[in-house]
């Protein structure tokens, strides 16, 4: 056995009480450090690219334009297409999807 396990052996049930709200504070008292220590590290590295930490927890390194339209749907012309992805059920259902074609 270790000293931690010679003392919990030796101790009543009232002294480990004492002893685990101890530890736990402890813990806590700990793990606020190592938080202050993170924080102050992620501030400084988001300055390094000019940026607040919680905005570089937030980016997704690629920002992605919104395509230009290439299709039109001729019975709703708010409906369009970029040509990315699923076609739409409209385009689907046309006789001739090349006529919806919106010319360059």
């Amino acid at each position: 056995m270790n000293e931690i396990d010679d003392l919990i052996e030796a101790s009543s049930i009232e002294q480990l009480k004492i002893i685990i709200e101890k530890a736990q504070d402890s813990i806590e008292q700990k793990k606020a450090g190592e938080i202050a220590a993170i924080q102050k590290q992620m501030v400084e590295m988001a300055r390094r690219v000019d940026m607040a930490p919680e905005d570089v927890l937030n980016f997704s390194g690629r920002k992605r334009r919104p395509g230009k339209p290439k299709y039109r749907n001729p019975n709703d012309p708010e409906k369009t297409w970029t040509g990315r992805g699923k076609p739409p059920r409209w385009l689907k259902e046309m006789e001739d999807p090349e006529s919806c074609r919106i010319p360059e």
